[in-house]
């Protein structure tokens, strides 16, 4: 397990905090505490809820991570439980685990993050923190909104791999060559789609709770930020932008494999008028009656000569009608 935390002072400076001393800073007006946890080891938890002063009815959520993503308020914090996708998390390559829970929990000047191993959306809060920063004068729901919003951004980076990879499978509909399956590769770039949007469609439960009239979070929290549900709403939208795009790449795929049927049947169609007069001759020349034609055996090359000049003229009209 890695556990980590940090104070934020917006007046001072940003301190790493070793929280196997048993004790918390305290944190206070322009100071923010965070604390991320990669594992839900129950001890490890057990004693931060309780440095934490947190309902001890929420140890158990944060243990045993739940299966939706929801908001549920506490009388001094509130705990809202995510569903991270990033490329390569059950998008695309060896790694088909599905999306992975975040749990944040937000008190008065403080915020937990809980996951299971290393997360990108904790990653990018990470890397795009450097030297002493302002986050201290944030407010805890802030920062909140804050990582809630860099999950979404992982969202984003899985759909527009999803959206070059789509182009790509554009591109082999329009010139696929015998053996490749595309149709296959249709089908499965469509359960991508869907592992997306049914990772993103649950939180608009949870997120439309942010922007309820009736909604408020504790005055020392902060004020929920609503743009979090435009976000998501366009996070959606987007995956359903990719679903027509495929729809379009099946029209052009199907479009194809008419249009090859269709070359096959004229080449067919063309073949057989070809040589359609040479069977008719030869069907004539093989009656059985005795005629001063049959007499000449030189005439054997004026039938030959009659096939071949027909398949000419029908070869002839097929290419200046662009049949060919």
């Amino acid at each position: 397990m890695t556990a980590t935390a940090r104070l934020f002072d917006a007046d001072g400076h940003d301190t790493p905090i070793d929280l196997g001393s048993g004790e918390l800073p305290a944190p206070g007006e322009r100071r923010l505490l965070w604390i991320d946890l990669d594992d839900r080891d129950a001890g490890t938890l057990g004693a931060i809820v309780t440095m934490l002063d947190i309902s001890p009815r929420l140890l158990h959520r944060l243990v045993d991570a739940g299966s939706r993503p929801a908001l549920v308020q506490y009388p001094d914090h509130v705990h809202l439980s995510v569903r991270a996708l990033d490329i390569g998390e059950g998008d695309h390559g060896g790694d088909r685990s599905g999306p992975r829970v975040l749990d944040l929990v937000a008190g008065k000047d403080w915020v937990l993050t809980v996951h299971d191993g290393p997360l990108p959306a904790i990653e990018r809060i990470l890397d795009g923190i450097e030297g002493e920063t302002r986050l201290g004068a944030l407010d805890a729901d802030g920062f909140l909104a804050a990582v809630v919003d860099s999950v979404i951004v992982g969202f984003y980076r899985v759909i527009e791999a999803i959206e070059g990879d789509i182009d790509r499978l554009d591109d082999a509909a329009l010139h696929h060559r015998r053996g490749d399956d595309v149709l296959a590769d249709i089908v499965a770039m469509r359960r991508r789609i869907s592992r997306v949007r049914q990772a993103l469609t649950p939180h608009r439960e949870a997120f439309a709770v942010l922007a309820r009239p009736d909604f408020a979070l504790h005055d020392e929290l902060g004020k929920p930020w609503p743009g979090l549900l435009d976000r998501l709403e366009g996070a959606i939208d987007s995956a359903e932008g990719m679903r027509e795009s495929l729809i379009g790449t099946y029209d052009v795929f199907m479009g194809r494999e008419a249009q090859r049927d269709s070359r096959v049947v004229t080449t067919l169609t063309i073949l057989s008028a070809v040589l359609l007069p040479a069977v008719v001759l030869a069907g004539i020349m093989g009656m059985n009656f005795k005629l001063p034609f049959f007499d000449e055996p030189s005439n054997f090359w004026v039938a030959i000569g009659l096939m071949v000049a027909f398949a000419a003229a029908i070869l002839g009209v097929a290419r200046w009608r662009a049949w060919l």
